[in-house]
């Protein structure tokens, strides 16, 4: 176990990715480019939570930083072995995990489909500029933020392999 303090970076994205952390107490802040002008935070966690499972699985860099969100967070560290040993030992807590990817690739779906859906209405009144709202075209640009961010690791750690397109929220 290991206690953190707050603004406390626990793993930075692009760290080599051996081990999660079982979050016991306090809460921990998921980013994108964190400390830059494009920071984005992606979730905040709660005690019986993980982070950075998806490293320890899949054997890839980090793809967001952690940051303790308050003092006195305490994880504990969990590598390798003692994952292995979880199959065994303590299938619940797989299957904790499990339903913890499983909720947050349902976010990233409904984030898709609402970018859709928001794109399907750009395109119908794209001829009809009188009918753009503040409101819809600020939502387009955190949607295309959040794409930019999110394609931008992509291509950082398919080196490039990734077919990125990026879209210009500024000009919204």
């Amino acid at each position: 176990m290991k206690t953190y303090n707050k603004g406390e970076i626990i793993f930075s994205q692009g760290d080599k990715a051996d081990s999660m952390f079982d979050i016991t107490s306090g809460s921990v802040g998921v980013y994108i480019a964190y400390g830059t002008e494009h920071e984005n935070r992606l979730a905040v966690l709660e005690p019986g939570q993980f982070v950075g499972e998806m490293g320890l699985i899949d054997v890839c860099p980090r793809s967001a930083t952690a940051v303790a969100m308050q003092d006195g967070t305490v994880l504990e560290e969990i590598g390798q072995k003692e994952f292995s040993d979880y199959f065994s030992d303590r299938p619940e807590r797989l299957l904790q995990i499990m339903r913890q990817l499983s909720s947050r690739l349902r976010t990233t779906t409904e984030d898709y489909k609402a970018a859709c859906r928001i794109l399907k209405s750009m395109k119908e009144t794209q001829d009809k500029p009188e009918t753009r709202s503040k409101s819809f075209l600020g939502e387009v640009k955190a949607l295309l933020d959040n794409y930019n961010s999110t394609m931008n690791l992509v291509n950082q750690y398919s080196g490039g392999a990734g077919f990125f397109y990026p879209f210009y929220s500024d000009q919204f």
